[in-house]
């Protein structure tokens, strides 16, 4: 983190202000209204922000900074070098603390701990055109038609629907014309949280599971017409580029992550222990639910098919 310090003090004779969320894609993008509001507390300073690596290409599309470090130790440079800092802005929401129930939404979360106000509204990004540019060549020619896009993980196996819901879903919609289906996906060996169950092909759909950077996979997401996932990262980029959505949710609750404006097409399992990541005691995590993560497999590909219907222009073949 020194490397990262030393030399903006140097260059600029300012010292810098480091925001730091180490945690996965969709928490980094709530942050963004929260330190785009500090921002203003310190209108001469130079900003870093700190994340995972495999994340440095979004504090710039969030308007943030370009300025990216990581160091997953960052209490310590907060607390040893914070002389050497203008500001320092560690984001944490009631979600990091297992041992207390969650009843705010996480990106007023993210602000209120750091004295701000914010909207609950997701920030828009920006896609660098050379990514789109790219990604597009990659896709080839298509039909014509709606972009659709699938993100079935992988994930935590509580979060996981079924692989054969999946392949109905793409297969009704196929059944009413609608042929650009990709998946999207890391591939578990690049997933960053371990413990997180892999996720096959998804007959029918086009696969490019493993083969986009993040920055691309941003890039497509925000060229889509629509984006269907489980509860994840890429559902909050969709959400941020104003992407129709179909998120499904079992174990946590789209209520604490998203407005609700932005959360009209999701689909929330209806059994009475949905939501159980936001309650004390936290019962699900790992792969020890015990009620055999009931509340993905009791949604039917019929709700997830009429909420990405409801967001689709039919396409009816000849």
């Amino acid at each position: 983190m020194l490397t990262a310090i030393v030399p903006v003090i140097l260059r600029t004779g300012r010292r810098p202000v480091i925001f730091s969320r180490f945690a996965g894609l969709g928490d980094i993008i709530c942050t963004f209204p929260a330190a785009l509001e500090l921002k203003k507390r310190h209108p001469q300073a130079v900003f870093i922000y700190n994340c995972a690596a495999g994340f440095a290409c979004l504090p710039a599309m969030g308007g943030v900074t370009d300025r990216v470090t990581s160091c997953p130790q960052i209490g310590l440079v907060g607390y040893w070098y914070r002389a050497l800092l203008a500001g320092y802005y560690n984001f944490g929401s009631d979600d990091d603390n297992p041992h207390a129930d969650q009843k705010e939404l996480c990106l007023t979360s993210y602000a209120r701990r750091q004295g701000v106000t914010v909207r609950g509204e997701h920030p828009p990004l920006q896609i660098n055109p050379a990514d789109l540019a790219r990604v597009k060549s990659r896709l080839g020619k298509i039909s014509a038609g709606p972009l659709i896009l699938i993100h079935p993980g992988p994930t935590w196996p509580v979060k996981q629907w079924p692989d054969a819901a999946w392949a109905a879903l793409v297969r009704e919609l196929k059944a009413r014309g609608f042929e650009n289906i990709f998946q999207l996906g890391a591939g578990v060996k690049n997933y960053a949280n371990l413990g997180a169950a892999e996720t096959g092909t998804v007959p029918g759909a086009i696969s490019m599971v493993g083969e986009l950077s993040l920055a691309e996979s941003l890039a497509l997401i925000s060229a889509a017409d629509l984006l269907v996932g489980i509860d994840s990262g890429l559902l909050h980029a969709a959400v941020s580029f104003r992407v129709p959505a179909v998120g499904i949710w079992g174990a946590t609750s789209p209520k604490f992550l998203f407005a609700e404006s932005e959360s009209r097409a999701f689909v929330v399992s209806t059994v009475e222990c949905q939501g159980c990541h936001h309650r004390v005691p936290r019962l699900h995590w790992g792969k020890n639910c015990p009620h055999n993560i009931r509340c993905m497999q009791a949604i039917s590909t019929e709700e997830v098919l009429a909420a990405c219907l409801g967001n689709l222009k039919p396409e009816i073949k000849s």
